[in-house]
């Protein structure tokens, strides 16, 4: 089941071997690519089309996390004369993007599964945190992403000011890739 236009959806050789482990050979899979409250835009190699999820597997969802998140691979039946797909399975995640969820809960929010790269934002120009950008570096880690930091804004702040934002990165011990970018001025730096 390596389908090229699988594969340009991120499609491998782990994947297939669970749907060959868990279910009929045939079996349609596609990826979510978006989360709209009960419905879902998934992907595979016919195109884009919306799906639902199934009774039982709501039903035997025990939290939300277990549940489909955009980068899912999941199990779904689909007849041409279905305007909606029905989604019987979640693949396992190979990665995870995951927060703690809002509230008093102790439950976690999926954001996000199977990426292999995480690129973490932050702004030169006001918006530079060196707390907020480590809790984010330590989520991609966590859940098995490689990350890597994007400062933007250049161009609004003096180049000793980058440095100086690098410079903070490093003597707290973060080893990832840092990339500078300026949108306006298209100024970039590794």
């Amino acid at each position: 089941m390596n389908n090229p236009n699988l594969i340009a959806l991120g499609w491998d050789t782990w994947f297939a071997e669970q749907v060959s482990a868990q279910c009929d050979p045939a079996a349609t899979v596609a990826r979510v690519a978006a989360v709209d409250r009960d419905q879902l835009l998934l992907l595979n190699a016919s195109g884009a089309f919306r799906a639902k999820l199934a009774g039982k597997l709501l039903y035997d969802s025990v939290s939300s996390a277990q549940l489909p998140c955009v980068g899912d691979w999941v199990r779904v039946e689909r007849s041409t004369a279905d305007q909606f797909g029905l989604v019987h399975g979640l693949l396992a995640r190979k990665t995870s993007l995951r927060r703690k969820a809002a509230g008093e809960s102790v439950e976690v929010q999926m954001i996000a599964a199977n990426v292999d790269v995480v690129i973490v934002v932050q702004s030169c120009h006001y918006d530079f945190n060196l707390k907020r950008l480590e809790r984010y570096l330590v989520m991609a880690r966590d859940g098995g992403a490689t990350p890597c930091i994007l400062l933007t804004k250049t161009d609004l702040v003096e180049p000793a000011v980058v440095a100086a934002q690098v410079a903070q990165i490093r003597s707290a011990g973060i080893d990832a890739p840092v990339l500078t970018l300026s949108n306006f001025t298209g100024d970039r730096r590794c």
